[in-house]
């Protein structure tokens, strides 16, 4: 215990703020999904010796079984919602990382959307409004789970959509993700985070 007590420091940093720089809120309309089956290759957070974060940048790259792309779900940002909050007793915290996305469809692909995700984990990469992608779901906790709902709405004003809420176990605050995006409609390569 002595030893230890001679090489653990803390991991803290210091947190600044320049007066009058904007912080744009919300994520930006699409986001996509891979089902945790279909990655045979998961990116890694820097640790020290004791296993402790020491960045909250991924390092590498997802790879996708062949033939998988990341799937596009288009989204309203207006009703996009993208939070985390701790979870848990000291020494023992993690963080629950939430994003409820609500897709303007309520017909059969959305159906088949909702269906196909009831049962399945999944990884989730939203990109935030400064083009930055962060990632829900991970490896050691098996992904994210995704609760689907439906809302036909009301009456000649109210609004349709299906919703698609997601949630995951982490051990970093949704992770920023730089690596090589492979989607249907080509590769989207996400700029390195600040």
């Amino acid at each position: 215990m002595a030893e230890i007590a001679k090489s653990c420091f803390s991991t803290l940093k210091s947190l600044k703020r320049c007066e009058g720089i904007p912080v744009t809120p919300g994520i930006k309309r699409s986001a996509y999904l891979a089902a945790i089956s279909d990655i045979v290759g998961f990116p890694t957070l820097p640790t020290d010796e004791y296993g402790r974060p020491t960045s909250a940048t991924y390092q590498g790259q997802f790879t996708l079984a062949e033939g998988k792309k990341w799937l596009r779900y288009d989204h309203l940002p207006s009703k996009a919602e993208f939070k985390s909050e701790t979870q848990g007793e000291e020494p023992s915290k993690t963080f629950k990382v939430t994003s409820t996305i609500v897709h303007p469809g309520i017909g059969e692909e959305a159906a088949a959307a909702a269906t196909s995700l009831i049962n399945t984990r999944v990884i989730a990469l939203v990109e935030d409004m400064d083009g930055r992608f962060r990632v829900i779901g991970c490896e050691k906790y098996n992904g994210a789970t995704v609760s689907p709902s439906r809302d036909n709405g009301q009456g000649a004003t109210g609004s349709a959509g299906t919703t698609f809420a997601l949630e995951a176990d982490d051990v970093a605050d949704a992770p920023f993700y730089t690596g090589p995006i492979e989607t249907e409609d080509g590769t989207i390569n996400a700029p390195l985070g600040e």
